[in-house]
């Protein structure tokens, strides 16, 4: 993002030097010497942007993060959440321009985009402002994804009068309440401009919605702060962002404008603090990845990990929202809080899932895309099963693969495709648990190496009900070479080069796939995200290690049966869940399974 002007490098250079300034000072005379002075520079910073210079995002990237770091630690939540507006603003026009020029996003802007994702929620929360938190959440999720998904037209959804209504609807409904407040003057600096500068932006955004409908052009989805309430009035769902924070979480709360609520609504989560998250996530990863594997062990952190769960989050939501019960529930859950068993966790002493029709995904666009296709009318499976470990020596075969695919097969009338079963292992209880995940072999670390099975993911694109057992993968550093082993190993990245058919569904029988990558803020990159923006309306995978056992056949089993009915996948894994943990089936069967998408 280079300079048009010798004048325009200089105002660049001075600001730079008075940012350098002022930073100096509130390190030596504390935030209040500095804020009102940091508020205005940044404020001039945006203006050079809007008025067109996309160099100045660079600079309202570095103010508005330590303007926001400023007022926050001042208590001033309303100069702190615009802060955080504006920044999403920066963040989005630096990645447009690094798209624009062919290079990769800053990696040294990614810490400063992390501790915003961290604490910008629970600072919009308490400003009284829910809908910021929102639009900030939006727009620092799914950096990675966001090209695939710019490019996957959405005339479906929002194409033909019904959407067209739908999105006038809201637009009343948000310029009404901005009416109202506008009805009662308030100064510059208070909780309701704060409110109507958010209403208007959401404005703001149906206009560009409605121009482009009206335009009769194919239609693009973008990073829009109209997305999750445009999902929630096409799914009939409410929508909850879970967002852990520095000093506990928050969730936030969006409906559909009919549904007789406020747009928006927000209640802190004191147990979901991000050191509460990792301690979880440690003790739960210590505990399945002890070698050998210890049963008892296993499920008592599984459990412990379930309740903590119902505690940081399902009580207090319930709690403050009892109306979700029996409801219909999409889940955001942002950074490390994707990785809990948010849709197994107990409520009343049953699994949360067999209570809701919940479903988990990466963000609002997720939403929106994955609600955008009709369930198809008849349903095209593809069933494959691969029982063997890396190239069929130096580890433990996971035979109960093979089994579990012809009765799925059975259950739909179709004949299962076993790889590399000629020779297939005996499917009997074993002395020690064994896993379908790539783990250690007798020569090292097991890693998958060859071409991937493109045969294979040429299959996957004609059919509409895909099921996958094998060993998994997770790569958390480059989560698009995560990988699912099926005759030979098939890479998340080898299939984004494939668009599957609209409304399909996708099991994912295998270890760790549910598993997100950890290096982008924010976002849920990984197998169910892909194949989300692949054109799948579902995805069901797991978080963690799954045993290869008869229980876990029994799950998919149901889960299959319930699909065969006509049953919404997530309500069928639900019910497969639920009646797992009725019959007393060990917690790490069940609880990693997810249901992700519509």
């Amino acid at each position: 993002m280079g300079l048009s002007t010798s004048s325009q490098e200089a105002e660049f250079n001075r600001i730079q030097q008075a940012i350098n300034a002022l930073q100096e000072r509130g390190r030596r005379d504390g935030s209040a010497a500095v804020a009102v002075d940091i508020w205005q520079l940044m404020r001039h910073c945006m203006d050079k942007m809007v008025q067109g210079d996309p160099a100045f995002a660079r600079l309202v990237f570095r103010t508005t993060r330590i303007s926001f770091g400023v007022h926050a630690e001042l208590g001033q939540w309303f100069f702190a959440s615009v802060s955080s507006l504006l920044f999403v603003s920066a963040v989005a026009v630096i990645e447009a321009q690094s798209t624009k020029n062919g290079v990769a996003f800053p990696e040294e802007a990614l810490p400063d985009i992390q501790m915003m994702a961290d604490m910008s929620v629970d600072v919009a929360h308490r400003s009284g402002v829910p809908l910021v938190g929102y639009m900030v959440a939006e727009g620092l999720t799914g950096l990675q994804m966001s090209d695939r998904t710019m490019a996957r037209e959405l005339s479906t959804f929002l194409g033909g009068e019904d959407a067209v209504r739908r999105v006038r609807r809201l637009r009343r409904t948000v310029q009404a309440a901005v009416d109202r407040k506008l009805e009662s003057p308030t100064g510059a600096h208070t909780v309701e401009a704060l409110r109507v500068h958010a209403d208007l932006m959401m404005v703001q955004e149906l206009d560009l919605t409605l121009a482009e409908l009206s335009s009769g052009d194919a239609l693009y989805s973008t990073a829009r702060t109209v997305s999750a309430v445009l999902a929630a009035d096409k799914t009939a769902r409410s929508v909850l962002y879970l967002a852990p924070g520095v000093q506990g979480g928050t969730a936030i709360r969006l409906e559909a404008p009919d549904s007789g609520r406020e747009l928006c609504e927000s209640i802190a989560l004191p147990g979901l603090g991000l050191k509460e998250v990792q301690a979880q996530l440690d003790t739960l990863r210590q505990a399945l990845a002890s070698e050998p594997p210890l049963v008892k062990a296993r499920d008592r952190a599984v459990r412990a990990a379930q309740a903590a769960v119902t505690d940081a989050v399902w009580k207090p939501v319930l709690d403050a929202w009892p109306d979700l019960m029996g409801g219909r529930v999409a889940l955001i859950p942002l950074g490390q809080s994707a990785l809990l068993p948010l849709y197994t966790a107990p409520v009343d002493g049953m699994p949360v899932c067999g209570l809701l029709d919940l479903t988990v995904v990466p963000s609002g666009n997720a939403l929106m895309f994955a609600a955008a296709w009709p369930r198809p009318s008849r349903i095209e499976p593809l069933i494959v099963a691969d029982p063997w470990y890396h190239d069929g020596a130096g580890g433990k075969p996971i035979p109960f693969t093979v089994p579990e695919a012809r009765r799925i097969a059975a259950v739909h009338g179709v004949t299962p495709t076993i790889l590399r079963g000629q020779n297939s292992p005996a499917a009997e209880s074993q002395g020690s648990e064994r896993l379908r995940g790539l783990g250690r072999s007798s020569s090292g670390v097991a890693r998958p190496t060859g071409p991937a099975p493109q045969g294979l993911a040429q299959q996957m694109t004609s059919a509409n009900l895909i099921h996958l057992a094998g060993h998994g993968s997770l790569d958390a550093h480059r989560p698009l070479e995560s990988t699912i082993l099926l005759g030979q190993p098939l890479p998340l990245s080898s299939l984004l080069g494939h668009d599957l058919q609209r409304g399909t569904t996708v099991v994912l029988s295998a270890c760790h796939l549910a598993g997100i990558g950890i290096r982008l803020p924010g976002e849920q990159l990984g197998f169910p995200a892909a194949l989300l923006a692949m054109g799948a309306s579902s995805v069901i995978a797991a978080l963690w290690a799954v045993p290869d056992s008869e229980q876990t056949i029994e799950l998919m089993s149901t889960l299959h049966e319930e699909l065969r009915r006509g049953v919404l996948p997530s309500a069928a894994l639900g019910k497969a869940v639920t009646n797992a943990a009725a019959a007393g089936a060990r917690p790490t069967a069940w609880g990693s399974f997810t249901h992700f998408g519509a």
